[in-house]
């Protein structure tokens, strides 16, 4: 985690001289994803991250890049586990998802040659201090329970709110205005 952590401070000192800071935000969002897939034994996109909008309105993907044009998912939204997770300021694991209401729109934008649907996942939020600024999800895709592999823990829940606590300050110092 330190040398992750090294990195991410690295290219944050960067934020001031950089001509696109969005880029740079989705960057550091990118590293972050690679270090919690491997952590995790997931896929790249199988993780995914969104930051609060600088208008505390909308939860917004700042990974899988390709979902930050996506849209927004509105913090009043009472069916979406993210939104749910950023108010509660509290990590759960789901492993039956598909039995679970929830918006399940991103889902179906096709990341690989085939869409599989999520199975199992941990969602907590991203916090700096007290401050909800996001929530990430680290989940497993398959077409059954057992193809997506082992069902999360509340250990991994804990492992997974550490991670994006350490990196909450660094992706809320980096996020540009207007996101």
């Amino acid at each position: 985690m330190e040398d992750l952590l090294e990195i991410l401070r690295l290219m944050a000192s960067k934020k001031d001289a950089v001509s696109d800071r969005r880029e740079l935000f989705l960057d550091l969002a990118e590293r972050v994803v690679k270090h919690v897939s491997v952590a995790f034994g997931t896929r790249n996109d199988e993780v995914a991250i969104l930051m609060v909008t600088d208008d505390g309105k909308h939860l917004r993907f700042t990974a899988p890049r390709r979902f930050a044009d996506l849209g927004t998912i509105p913090v009043t939204k009472r069916d979406s586990i993210a939104v749910t997770i950023f108010h509660r300021k509290t990590g759960k694991a789901i492993n039956n998802v598909p039995m679970v209401h929830h918006v399940a729109f991103f889902e179906s934008v096709k990341l690989r040659d085939k869409v599989a649907p999520i199975q199992k996942m941990i969602t907590v939020p991203i916090l700096r201090g007290a401050e909800a600024v996001g929530v990430a999800q680290i989940s497993r895709k398959g077409e059954s329970p057992t193809d997506a592999g082992p069902d999360f823990t509340a250990v991994d829940v804990k492992r997974a709110e550490e991670n994006f606590r350490a990196v909450a300050g660094l992706l809320s110092e980096v996020r540009p205005e207007r996101f």
